[in-house]
């Protein structure tokens, strides 16, 4: 068993906040690490050992055989956080694809957490990725933080069009 793992969730679900709980001594956790590249292996390559991303764009995509030796953390929330803020920012309607989403993360198997619940259950996702003892003080520290990506427009359009190109299954 490798590890590495992924943290997967709907957009607005804290992968910017857990990315940087989970990253510590050796252990590192990108954000969005799907970001820039033009295929899953060339996501697959960038993984070091001890290493993870948490992602809200990996689960559209038939990942699973390529990551099969990672473990899962799944926030599960419900899709109004997602399609507003998209709507707000982007101007996008993405109920459709938020619905596809939500349906294809409730029926992975890993840690389930549910949004509203990921402060009561940092032991749990820690122990779940990390063989060091958890940090009760530094978690504490952290949930006072409002971890979020500063720019929501970051995205490579063109490695996500490339990637979308060279990925036969995808929502």
């Amino acid at each position: 068993m490798s590890n590495n793992f992924l943290v997967l969730g709907l957009p607005r679900s804290r992968t910017a906040w857990l990315s940087n709980f989970l990253t510590y001594s050796d252990i590192s956790c990108t954000h969005e690490g799907l970001n820039g590249c033009r295929t899953l292996l060339e996501y697959k390559r960038q993984f070091k050992a001890n290493s993870g991303d948490s992602n809200t764009g990996l689960a559209i995509f038939d990942f699973e055989s390529l990551f099969s030796d990672f473990k899962l953390i799944i926030i599960d929330s419900g899709i109004r956080r997602s399609v507003e803020f998209a709507r707000r920012i982007y101007r996008a309607d993405i109920y459709g694809q938020m619905v596809k989403m939500k349906k294809r993360l409730d029926s992975l198997e890993g840690l389930h957490v549910d949004l509203h619940d990921i402060d009561d259950r940092l032991e749990d996702i820690w122990n779940y990725v990390s063989r060091y003892q958890f940090n009760e003080q530094r978690a504490a520290q952290l949930i006072s933080l409002d971890i979020q990506v500063r720019d929501p427009f970051i995205i490579d359009s063109d490695a996500s069009q490339e990637l979308f190109r060279n990925t036969k299954n995808y929502l």
